[in-house]
């Protein structure tokens, strides 16, 4: 895209110490075939070397460095300070994208939805533990068939007209989940949420077993925290603290039941990996647990407002229009 074109599409990656991916993630990206200009934004917080090797690798990136940790949804606020297009698509670092990913998420824009999500696939398909990972977190991103019955994509393969934030605001600042909620946020006040089975990514997991039970942890954390805000499908455990011990049990259903939906053979390997599951939902409940203690401010109507994000100017410590 030359500088002078307005970009159609903004595709928005947040980073964090994810310096080993994001060159494959980016190099898909550019990769893409279309008819319309975009540009890319990458929002790193980790302080590892991810802004200079975006620079001098794809110096036609708009590259944000924050000087302070930032959760996802700071970080992806941050670039939707600064992008221009009327499309906000986001990815992850440890994606890849289809070559297609951009059209079909912009086909379905054109047909009237202001938020389109998208299939993730396994990206670590050789790896026990990233099979793990992946049917645990995806369980219910993998839907082979168009609809708008879901409440939440991932935003790992999503994109937004920019009204929608206009009217709903930014993501929380949480470690986990803020994503899901402002999805739930959307749903709850009647506007519908496309799902297209032809704009697909692969997500590179975890592979390593203690990083995926610090990821169920964190996300336990993050879902009791979201349940303490808004009374949302499992906020019986918030209420009654004493039930927590269940969730496993809960949880293991509800994914397997989502995995079922989609594919006869993930969910054999769903029941092939069940010893393995158990142990992360334990973990998982721990952080549920955890996530219950800590006070916490704001719910769906604080989601997002700029006194949320007015402290991104003083984090910003580089950033480089193309």
């Amino acid at each position: 895209m030359s500088e002078s074109q307005t970009p159609l599409v903004s595709v928005i990656i947040a980073s964090y110490k994810h310096r080993r991916y994001i060159l494959d993630a980016l190099a898909s990206v550019y990769a893409q075939e279309t008819e319309f200009p975009y540009e890319v934004i990458v929002v790193d917080s980790g302080g590892d070397g991810t802004v200079e090797l975006v620079q001098e690798r794809f110096p036609q990136t708009r590259v944000v460095a924050l000087q302070e940790r930032a959760y996802p949804g700071t970080a992806r606020n941050a670039g939707i300070e600064i992008a221009r297009g009327e499309i906000f698509a986001f990815t992850d670092t440890d994606c890849i994208v289809d070559r297609h990913w951009l059209s079909e998420l912009v086909a379905a824009h054109h047909q009237g939805y202001p938020v389109v999500g998208g299939v993730v696939k396994n990206g670590t398909r050789w790896s026990l533990f990233g099979t793990l990972d992946y049917l645990m977190e995806c369980s219910d991103l993998m839907t082979p068939h168009a609809t708008t019955k879901k409440k939440f994509f991932g935003t790992g393969n999503v994109s937004f007209r920019r009204e929608i934030f206009n009217t709903y605001g930014k993501f929380a600042d949480q470690v986990k989940g803020s994503d899901n909620m402002y999805f739930r946020k959307i749903h709850a006040s009647g506007q519908a949420l496309y799902w297209t089975a032809k704009a697909v990514i692969w997500h590179r997991n975890r592979t390593q077993l203690k990083k995926i039970l610090r990821n169920q942890y964190d996300l336990g954390v993050g879902a009791a925290q979201n349940r303490k805000l808004n009374r949302v499908q499992g906020h019986i455990f918030v209420e009654y603290p004493i039930l927590i011990p269940l969730i496993p049990l809960v949880r293991i259903f509800t994914i397997g039941a989502h995995i079922l939906r989609s594919s006869a053979l993930q969910f054999l390997l769903y029941l092939l990996l069940l010893p393995l599951v158990l142990l992360s939902l334990i973990w998982y409940s721990a952080g549920f647990y955890a996530g219950q203690k800590k006070s916490v401010s704001g719910g769906w109507h604080n989601i997002g407002k700029k006194n949320d994000i007015n402290n991104l100017e003083h984090m910003v410590s580089f950033s480089a229009d193309k």
